[in-house]
């Protein structure tokens, strides 16, 4: 404490100046330059009167770009029963690239459901499998975000 007592103003500021501007590259290297894979998938679930309607938006984040994506959205009832499946090609996803896809199908309203997301991708020669899960239950509208994250150097 008595190191910092000690100093001037000019030295403070200066030590902040280094703080921020380092947190500024680190922030900047994260962003563009280290190598990663990184997948964001928010997921929307609406209950209407016309039926579910699940809304998924895909975003790549990473530096990496992303293709041969296949997403594989299937809704089990309680029994472990489908209800609704659906297969969506995405060819490829570049580096802030977004798609937006929405479904709807009838179902029973009050019933519990289990949301199951897989996604099969290939990025920088990798092939990536993932699979999400979520619990539809008490009549809700529901908003999830999963990351998918890969470090290889």
């Amino acid at each position: 404490m008595k190191a910092i007592t000690n100093m001037t103003q000019k030295q403070k500021r200066g030590i902040v100046i280094v703080m921020i501007t380092s947190i500024c590259l680190i922030y900047l290297l994260y962003t563009t330059i280290i190598p990663r894979t990184e997948l964001s998938a928010d997921t929307t679930v609406h209950y209407s009167f016309s039926g579910i309607m699940i809304g998924i938006t895909i975003q790549n984040s990473g530096t990496l770009d992303i293709s041969e994506m296949t997403l594989n959205v299937t809704v089990y009832d309680e029994d472990d029963e489908i209800v609704h499946q659906e297969e969506v090609l995405i060819t490829s996803l570049g580096k802030g690239d977004k798609v937006v896809h929405s479904l709807s199908f009838k179902a029973p309203q009050r019933d519990h459901y289990r949301l199951v997301m897989r996604f099969d991708f290939t990025s920088d020669g990798l092939e990536y499998s993932e699979e999400i899960e979520h619990e539809m239950k008490d009549y809700m509208n529901f908003i999830w975000k999963d990351t998918v994250r890969d470090w290889r150097l």
